[in-house]
């Protein structure tokens, strides 16, 4: 195999943690150096690998401007002919949605890989560097590179539009419900399972600091004083994490209507690990009455992600073209 040349972008988190005083981690305190340092390739894998720590954080505390920042340095590698791959090491509290967003926003022209581990280097059996030297490994395949930015964790390949978080604390921390991997990594060996499929274009036009847009999980008698609240404290959107096939609670419907009204775009999801929402049932708060207000419904989507979909969208695209650009999005 051709030697690679890979970068490595390490943001923090468990990953990258050293022991604290306290006999807890303290995440985010290895640089990319220190934790690259002790990442060894399996035989017959030949790369150059270049280093940049870029944030040094528990990902619990990754902000949306952290995320812009991460695209312009990724960027930045994806366009450099000598680049052959990147590989970002993050939190796992977070990753799923850093993943999403450099899907959503980096040219798929090469392999982006991102990984984080369960256990920290320094505890029985990390996960931290077979993660790293997997997600190497990955990146070094031109096959990958149409594929958006993928999760690589525990073996498996994911897609980031649907991996999420399944453990706080095993090795198989990350899944694809109802989805699966795309392939998996054992040792110098990269199988996908399906032929590529290419994801959307990246979302162009939009800049930091991103809108704000709040998420509302729905649940038994939530009060629709928590929607005015994000409104009145400054969200310019809202996604909304449904019940079931898309619902809310009753009490919700006429600010759901007062909010559309003025021009806030609400987007719905199913809270559900798994399956559409769906307009199969006529009551108060059903998606059919949400749809009918004028509230934009989505599938196969997680509230987390949508969220960030909407904040992009909500930066270059007009008003009136939001739901259906959210629609193209999700196609």
């Amino acid at each position: 195999m051709t030697k690679k040349h890979i970068m490595v972008l390490t943001t923090g988190g468990t990953i990258a943690s050293k022991p604290s005083y306290s006999g807890r981690s303290q995440s985010g305190a290895l640089s990319g150096e220190q934790l690259l340092d002790q990442v060894s390739l399996p035989q017959g894998v030949e790369v150059t690998l270049e280093v940049h720590s870029i944030l040094q954080k528990p990902s619990n505390a990754v902000t949306l401007n952290d995320l812009a920042q991460l695209c312009y340095q990724g960027q930045a590698a994806m366009k450099r002919e000598d680049i052959d791959g990147l590989v970002i090491t993050h939190g796992t509290d977070t990753l799923e949605e850093t993943a999403y967003f450099l899907s959503l926003t980096l040219l798929a022209n090469k392999p982006c890989v991102i990984t984080g581990s369960q256990r920290a280097p320094h505890q029985l059996g990390t996960d931290a560097f077979k993660n790293i030297s997997d997600a190497i490994v990955a990146a070094t395949r031109p096959q990958l590179s149409q594929l958006g930015c993928v999760v690589v964790f525990n073996e498996s390949i994911l897609s980031a539009r649907y991996a999420r978080k399944v453990s706080s604390f095993q090795l198989h921390g990350f899944d694809a419900p109802g989805v699966g991997p795309l392939g998996y990594i054992d040792g110098q060996r990269v199988k996908l399972y399906h032929a590529a499929t290419e994801i959307a274009p990246p979302i162009v036009g939009w800049e930091a600091p991103l809108p704000r847009v709040d998420l509302l999980p729905a649940y038994l008698d939530a009060s629709p004083k928590l929607l005015q609240a994000c409104i009145e404290s400054g969200a310019k959107a809202l996604v909304i994490d449904g019940l079931g096939r898309g619902h809310v609670p009753p009490s919700w419907m006429a600010t759901v209507r007062e909010l559309v009204g003025i021009g806030v775009p609400v987007v719905i999801v199913s809270s559900c690990v798994q399956g559409p929402v769906n307009s199969s049932y006529e009551f108060s708060g059903s998606l059919a009455d949400l749809a009918s207000a004028g509230v934009i419904t989505l599938n196969d989507i997680s509230a987390r992600k949508a969220r960030l979909a909407l904040a992009l969208l909500l930066s270059s695209t007009p008003r009136e073209a939001l739901g259906k650009a959210m629609e193209r999005l999700m196609a």
